[in-house]
């Protein structure tokens, strides 16, 4: 009678057959396991990278009253936002290689930036998942009040001095001794000052003077 014998430290054919099953069943059980990973890390980093793309965005707005036309814009990229390794700081880690995706609405004064998401398809930014939206209004309205603080002082001090007004913020503005930077307020439209009761005047939020969002000293 044929028998199977195991070799010294071997194995026999059908523990060879075995082991084989078993290992292609952790190996089918552990490959959807480890993508699971990768998309979870990837959904990570999204997240943290629209988190400081929106922060970077905001300290460019509250410097210039303007957001950058891309994320890749020179004095914005490298600048506000730092670059990260091999520049993936704007990468979308579903995009291929490419950059986030990014639009403006100056209607609005925002900005948005998404991620394609996992189907690596851009569908647009009402349909993603990952999506982030600034506007321009909150750095912009903080800079607006640190500014009129400023020309309020400076005002105080040139009415006690005896100085006058003319109405026209340009021409009070350089004689209250106030540089450039103080034509306009935090969102980019130029103050405006009433002579006659001192009232100083912001556009506001929607950059629009004498409606009913204006800010006043």
């Amino acid at each position: 009678m044929t028998t199977c014998e195991r070799a010294p430290g071997g194995f026999t054919l059908i523990e060879m057959v075995i082991v084989l099953a078993v290992v292609g069943i952790l190996v089918g059980t552990a490959m959807p396991l480890a993508g699971a990973i990768i998309d979870a890390e990837r959904r990570d980093r999204v997240r943290g990278d629209l988190r400081e793309i929106a922060e970077s965005l905001e300290e460019h707005y509250f410097d210039h009253a303007a957001f950058p036309a891309t994320l890749s814009t020179p004095g914005f990229f490298g600048v506000y936002l730092q670059r990260g390794v091999a520049d993936e700081a704007i990468l979308d880690p579903w995009g291929g290689g490419a950059e986030y995706r990014m639009t403006s609405d100056p209607v609005t004064n925002t900005v948005s930036v998404w991620s394609r998401g996992e189907n690596g398809t851009d569908d647009g930014v009402l349909n993603e998942d990952f999506v982030v939206t600034v506007t321009g209004a909150v750095p912009g309205m903080r800079k607006t009040r640190m500014r009129m603080d400023v020309i309020v002082e400076a005002l105080a001090a040139f009415l006690e001095s005896g100085g006058t007004l003319t109405g026209t913020w340009s021409t009070d503005r350089a004689a209250l001794g106030l540089g450039a930077e103080f034509e306009s307020d935090g969102c980019g439209v130029a103050f405006a000052l009433d002579a006659a009761s001192l009232v100083l005047r912001s556009a506001g939020p929607d950059r629009v003077l004498g409606s009913g969002d204006d800010l006043t000293n």
